[in-house]
């Protein structure tokens, strides 16, 4: 009876490498949120759910507000004004070799300087807001993001994981968990 009474060690650090493996696959790709006391479980949904949500609600909320910023130049404070403003001080800076010439009136060294960094820092902000949001609309950006989407849902995910990944975890867990076992009841057999 004892020894029986020493399988059950087995047996249970089986089971519990087993619900480990199955935990993990549902902390990963549980679809929807659960409520307990109607208290939001922090784990739901899934940990790839929600990072893969985050990631493509990001990617089209990115584009959109840079296809916003580019129709709107007067917007100062988002960051295509920032890029152009950036454009602006690194040629300011690196024109200021006009200011050493010689033999150049002080007022006519300004306007040349003021002039070579505007007509540069208009190319870049041509570039900026009318030149990318043509090739976004003409490389259809947006479609591609929701093709994406598309392509890489949760069950191909889910698929590629339960083939490449959750069978040998259960294999390497029931290996592992098994010694375990054993030695345990062997341990269990030596102290009773």
């Amino acid at each position: 009876m004892l020894f029986l009474q020493s399988l059950l060690f087995i047996v249970w650090n089986i089971v519990l490498g087993l619900l480990v493996v199955f935990f993990l696959r549902w902390f990963l790709f549980n679809p929807k949120a659960r409520f307990i006391f109607g208290k939001k479980l922090w784990l739901t949904p899934g940990f790839l759910v929600r990072k893969r949500d985050w990631l493509f609600s990001k990617a089209k909320f990115i584009l959109h507000d840079y296809l916003h910023q580019a129709e709107n130049p007067r917007i100062k404070d988002g960051y295509l004004a920032k890029w152009e403003q950036t454009v602006h001080d690194f040629l300011w800076v690196k024109t200021e070799f006009i200011d050493s010439w010689r033999f150049v009136p002080a007022k006519l060294k300004q306007v040349i300087h003021k002039k070579i960094v505007q007509a540069f820092t208009a190319m870049a902000s041509q570039f900026l807001r009318k030149t990318v949001p043509r090739m976004a609309e003409r490389l259809r950006i947006e479609h591609r993001i929701d093709d994406i989407d598309f392509q890489f849902s949760m069950d191909f995910f889910r698929n590629y994981y339960n083939r490449y990944v959750h069978k040998y975890l259960i294999y390497a867990f029931l290996a592992i968990n098994f010694i375990i076992g054993v030695e345990n009841m062997i341990l269990y057999l030596i102290i009773v």
